[in-house]
């Protein structure tokens, strides 16, 4: 037996008749045992009411345009119609609100919804209109500095055509479709009407013939292809205010990524997620998870989230993050970003023995970008990577080793790179590659003179720095206390220019 929750309502002499009858008979539906109906009986009447259901949200949208018209929300003391809506706790929200704003400016939508136009395509639809509407009807003639006239009939013939073809599917020339919906479309374009109402009639062409999950994509083409110095001007803007920041999260735990990305940075992106998406070696590890919930009644991977869950597959966004992941890795395994320091970029760890142990008090590991990093993802990198071992004093000095080349080997560099912890050995600098800056290593004493090169000869200067030691003539203090001069060490320093 169904269950009957008698909700709060007004007394059925306020109001009108039809509402008062509306009430009456979806109370009747409600008492109804579905369950008791024969199949083709309950099938047919749930067909009816999904049908109805639209055709009432129409009904609903009408008189939700009345109450913004004639400001009615005052009397119940509303700022404005959208916070009364919210105020009844219904299913419309504030989108449903707009579009009955709208309604107004668009006849031949509102007539589609009062048939049963589903809400979701009339707000696609009322939205495309709305971006167009600024630009349409201009006394120039002109649509986006284009002839309107040329402009209209490429979107609402070719456009709208292309558009249901490619939502089907594609379509044999000979299928009879494409005859009636091009003879329609130029019907439309050639109407003796304003290009809004063209326009219109066109979109609800569109709406009829494809999927309402198609919709906004399809409209969203149609409208770039009315405005293409718009898109340009949208695409320009992106490009101006591009950026993006990498920052550690407070604490250490992980990293936030923000950023805004122009048109090339971002289909690179996705690209690059897409083939690494499509490559992931635990995808068949997800698609039987996916089974196993599937088959326990779980949602699909879109709408249920199962984070945390034992056995559970990962999210899409777990699933993008380390499709991520994956493509950085193959990026710097294929040395396509040439070398740095005679070497190919790679992620660097420098952690003592102590700490490799585990030891109570060792000092943890520091990333290549200056960060600490827990043991456990350390211990991981080290089951694949190649290791470099470096012996330091007390002092953190690395033993020392000398040879005949012009300039640091690969090893030693990154010897350097330990010993100073990555930045200038200029007193007070603390640039280097976590800032975004390069350091160089500088030969105390000229080449040309000693005609080695050793670590303990060698220094690591930023480009600023190493500018003003050369191009300035200047002498610089190191952090350890030590002077150098153009020329090599010093005692002290010698008198600046004007000091």
């Amino acid at each position: 037996m169904a269950t009957v929750i008698d909700l709060p309502r007004p007394a059925p002499s306020a109001l009108s008749t039809p509402l008062a009858q509306l009430i009456e008979a979806v109370d009747g539906l409600r008492a109804q045992v579905a369950v008791d109906l024969p199949p083709a009986q309950a099938l047919l009447e749930t067909a009816v009411l999904l049908r109805q259901l639209d055709r009432l949200k129409a009904v609903v949208l009408t008189r939700v345009a009345d109450v913004d018209r004639r400001g009615l929300h005052d009397l119940d003391g509303a700022p404005s119609t959208a916070s009364w809506v919210t105020q009844q706790e219904t299913g419309i929200d504030r989108r449903d609100v707009a579009l009955a704003r709208r309604l107004d400016r668009f006849p031949a939508l509102a007539q589609r919804v009062d048939d049963g136009l589903g809400l979701r395509s009339a707000q696609q639809i009322a939205a495309a209109l709305s971006r167009l509407r600024p630009h349409l009807d201009r006394p120039d003639g002109l649509i986006d500095s284009h002839d309107a006239q040329q402009v209209l009939h490429a979107v609402i013939v070719d456009g709208v055509l292309a558009m249901v073809c490619q939502a089907r599917g594609g379509l044999d020339d000979t299928h009879p479709l494409l005859d009636r919906l091009r003879t329609e479309l130029a019907d439309i374009a050639d109407r003796p009407s304003s290009a809004l109402a063209r326009l219109e009639a066109a979109f609800l062409v569109l709406a009829r013939e494809v999927e309402p999950d198609q919709l906004t994509a399809a409209l969203d083409m149609l409208v770039d292809a009315t405005l293409p110095l718009q898109l340009q001007d949208a695409a320009d803007r992106a490009h101006r205010d591009r950026g993006f920041t990498l920052t550690r999260n407070y604490g250490g735990a992980g990293w936030t990524a923000r950023g805004d990305l122009d048109d090339e940075c971002g289909e690179l992106l996705h690209t690059v997620l897409a083939a690494a998406h499509a490559t992931d070696p635990d995808n068949p590890t997800d698609t039987q998870a996916w089974a196993g919930q599937r088959a326990d009644g779980a949602d699909t991977p879109d709408v249920l989230e199962l984070d945390g869950c034992a056995g559970a597959p990962r999210s899409r966004r777990q699933h993008t993050h380390d499709a991520l992941k994956l493509a950085l890795r193959a990026l710097l395994d294929s040395a396509a970003l040439g070398t740095r320091g005679k070497a190919v970029p790679h992620v660097s760890v420098t952690a003592g023995l102590d700490t490799l142990h585990g030891l109570p008090g060792a000092l943890p590991a520091t990333a290549g970008s200056g960060n600490t990093l827990p043991l456990r993802l350390v211990q991981h990198w080290l089951c694949d990577s190649a290791l470099t071992l470096f012996v330091l004093s007390i002092g953190r000095r690395v033993i020392e080793t000398s040879h005949t080349q012009r300039t640091l080997k690969a090893h030693e560099r990154q010897a350097k790179q330990i010993e100073t912890g990555g930045q200038c050995q200029g007193a007070g600098c603390t640039r280097g590659p976590a800032t975004g800056h390069r350091l160089i290593p500088h030969h105390a004493t000229p080449w040309a003179i000693c005609k080695t090169t050793s670590l303990t000869d060698t220094v690591l200067l930023c480009e600023h720095t190493h500018h003003d030691l050369h191009s300035g003539d200047k002498t610089i203090r190191l952090k350890d206390g030590r002077y150098l001069s153009p020329t090599g060490w010093v005692d002290r320093p010698s008198r600046q220019p004007g000091g």
